[in-house]
C-alpha cells in the first residue's frame, strides 16, 4: 500500500521446507479444467510490481527508517517471469494521480519514457513516494498492458487474480471518480474478453453473495481460461465509494472486500491464517474466496518456520500471498520457499473439492 511513511502493510515468505512438506505430504494436487476457481489454491506474490531494491533505494529506506530495511529486503522478477514460474495471483499498489504529474518530480532523473508516463493523468504504481519507488511498471495502465500482452501470448492460460491495492497519497484520494478511472483503465486496456467481472459471476442471482454461496457460480478453470479477475483492495471508504450506486457491484470491473452479510460479499482478505483459521474455513465452506498471507516481515524465512504457510494451506484459503517463492529475489540465499508439496504453486483445494 502506498503511504507517506515507512509503517505500512507487509507480506513476505513462508517455507516449503522439510517441516512443511512432512505436514502436508498427504494432501492432493493437480487442478483440472472442470474445477471452479474456488476449488483451487494458488501461491501468489505480494507487491508484485516491486523489484529487489537497488542500492540507491536501500540507502533511502535505511535513511528514512533503518529498522524497516530487514523487512523490505525482498523483490520480484518482472510480472511475465512470475507468471512463467507459475504465479497466478499478484498485487499492484496504486496511488491516485487524476491530473498527472503528482509524482513527476520524484522521477526527474529517470528515463524519458518514465518521466513522460509520470506526467500523464492516471494511477501510478509505487510503494512509498520519495523512498521506495522502483517498479516494473510505474503506471497502472503500463501494468495492465503487460498483463494483456502476456495473455495474448499465452491463449487459454489459467485464470489469473489481481489485487488492486488503493492507497491515498500525494494529496489525492481514491474517491468515486478515481475509482471509476481504475475501472475504465481495466476495461479499456484488458478488454471484456480478458476479464471476469462481478456481473459474469452474479448472473441471474439477486446478489453477488447469493451467486457464490447458494449457486456456487464461480467460473470453472475452463470457463475462466484466458482471463484475469481484479479485486479492489482498499480502505473501508474506498470499498463503500466503489459500491455506491452499483449494488452487488453491477457494472463494476472489480470485486471487493465486504462484510460477510453484504450483498457484495464474495472475496475476503484474512491476514493471519493461524489466528483466524476457523474464520477462513467458515468462509471457504460457504463458497467465498479468501486471500491470506503465508508470512510477514521475512520473519518466517529467516527462522526457517513453515507453520504459517502450513496453516494457510490447511485453512483452505484459495490465494496465499508470499514474497519468497522459487524465482523471487533471494540475495540472502534463504532456503525457505512458499510452495505446495513438491514445489507446485497451484493445486486442487481439498477443502472445497474432491481432489485426485
Amino acid at each position: 500500500m502506498v503511504t507517506p511513511h515507512i509503517n505500512r502493510r507487509r507480506t513476505f515468505v513462508a517455507t516449503a521446507g522439510a517441516l512443511t512438506l512432512t505436514l502436508l505430504a498427504s494432501l492432493p494436487a493437480s487442478p483440472t479444467p472442470d474445477l471452479r476457481i474456488d476449488q483451487m489454491q494458488v501461491i501468489g506474490s505480494h507487491n508484485s510490481y516491486r523489484p529487489y531494491p537497488s542500492p540507491e533505494t536501500r540507502a533511502r529506506i535505511q535513511a528514512a527508517s533503518p529498522k524497516d530495511w530487514p523487512s523490505l529486503a525482498y523483490g520480484h522478477p518482472p510480472l511475465e517471469k512470475q507468471f512463467a514460474r507459475g504465479i497466478r495471483q499478484i498485487e499492484i499498489d496504486v496511488a491516485p494521480d487524476p491530473n498527472g504529474g503528482a509524482y513527476a518530480g520524484l522521477f526527474a532523473n529517470s528515463a524519458p519514457a518514465v518521466r513522460a508516463a509520470m506526467g500523464e493523468p492516471g494511477a501510478k504504481v509505487l510503494h512509498i513516494p520519495g523512498v521506495d519507488m522502483e517498479s516494473h511498471c510505474p503506471t497502472f495502465r503500463a501494468c495492465l498492458g503487460k498483463l494483456r500482452r502476456w495473455s495474448e501470448q499465452h491463449p487459454g492460460h489459467p485464470p489469473m487474480f489481481v489485487l488492486v491495492n488503493t492507497g491515498d497519497a500525494g494529496g489525492a484520494r481514491f474517491d468515486a471518480a478515481n475509482l471509476a478511472s481504475l475501472d475504465d483503465d481495466i476495461r479499456r486496456v484488458m478488454g471484456s474478453d480478458h476479464i471476469i467481472t462481478p456481473d459474469d459471476v452474479r448472473g441471474p442471482a439477486e446478489t453477488l453473495r447469493a451467486a457464490v454461496t447458494s449457486d456456487h457460480a464461480w467460473p470453472t478453470l475452463a470457463r475462466g481460461a484466458g482471463r484475469f479477475m481484479f479485486v479492489l483492495d482498499g480502505s473501508g471508504a474506498h470499498e463503500e465509494a466503489y459500491r455506491s450506486g452499483h449494488p452487488s457491484l453491477r457494472a463494476r470491473a472489480m470485486f471487493g472486500f465486504f462484510g460477510e452479510a453484504e450483498a457484495e460479499a464474495a472475496i475476503f482478505n484474512i491476514q493471519d491464517p493461524r489466528a483466524e483459521a476457523e474464520h477462513i474455513r467458515h468462509l471457504v465452506a460457504q463458497g467465498f474466496l479468501v486471500r491470506t498471507r503465508a508470512d510477514e516481515g521475512l520473519a518466517e524465512p529467516r527462522a526457517h518456520d513453515g507453520r504459517r504457510l502450513a496453516a494457510a494451506i490447511a485453512s483452505g484459503a484459495q490465494w496465499i500471498s508470499s514474497d519468497l517463492y522459487e524465482g523471487a529475489s533471494n540475495p540472502e540465499h534463504l532456503v525457505y520457499r512458499a510452495a505446495f508439496p513438491g514445489g507446485a504453486l497451484t493445486r486442487c483445494n481439498p477443502a472445497t473439492a474432491t481432489c485426485r
